[in-house]
């Protein structure tokens, strides 16, 4: 759940902009599932053979062209002001 707000807040803008709000509860209901079971199968890949089948089709299936992912500025912005506070250099 805590990803998939993640996520929801992140595309709150293109929401906005783009996407209905009916659309956007059914969305949400993807992006939820989706994201439970990419977990749950990632988890139990190692004694699950469907669960590692599943994984590895979708690693499999990334696109070379997608970037990298990168850290919300939101969330850095938040690290690095609490890294300050505790003068830490890093906590990224």
């Amino acid at each position: 759940m805590v990803l998939a707000m993640v996520v929801r807040n992140a595309m709150e803008d293109f929401h906005i902009k783009h996407i209905k709000d009916e659309d956007m509860k059914e969305l949400n209901t993807i992006i939820r599932n989706a994201i439970c079971t990419g977990l749950h199968a990632f988890e139990f890949r190692e004694i699950s053979k469907e669960a590692r089948s599943f994984v590895d089709t979708h690693v499999a299936t990334i696109p070379k062209y997608w970037e990298s992912p990168e850290l919300l500025p939101s969330f850095v912005k938040s690290a690095e002001k609490a890294a300050a506070k505790i003068n830490q250099t890093t906590i990224l």
